[in-house]
């Protein structure tokens, strides 16, 4: 995941899954997986950011609970960073 402190204060998340780890329904459904578990940390943030968060595991490792268990890891890492 890379990151910025949002210039206009709105936070912003772009979710990028590569072709190469699985087919169109897969790529959708951790978008769709992951979009509100961002959106809503996101009232919680100090400060507003832009982010980018790259999925890399392949479609036979990934289940939703791995995919949430490390979106948590991220946005810890990310809360960090700023205090």
């Amino acid at each position: 995941m890379k990151w910025i402190k949002s210039p206009d204060s709105l936070c912003r998340f772009c979710f990028v899954v590569k072709k190469k780890n699985g087919n169109a329904v897969y790529r959708n459904r951790c978008r769709r997986i992951l979009r509100p578990f961002f959106f809503e940390a996101s009232s919680q943030m100090k400060e507003p950011v832009w982010a980018m968060i790259f999925v890399n595991e392949n479609h036979e490792d990934m289940t939703p609970e791995k995919l949430r268990e490390s979106a948590n890891k991220l946005l810890s890492k990310m809360e960090k960073s700023f205090l």
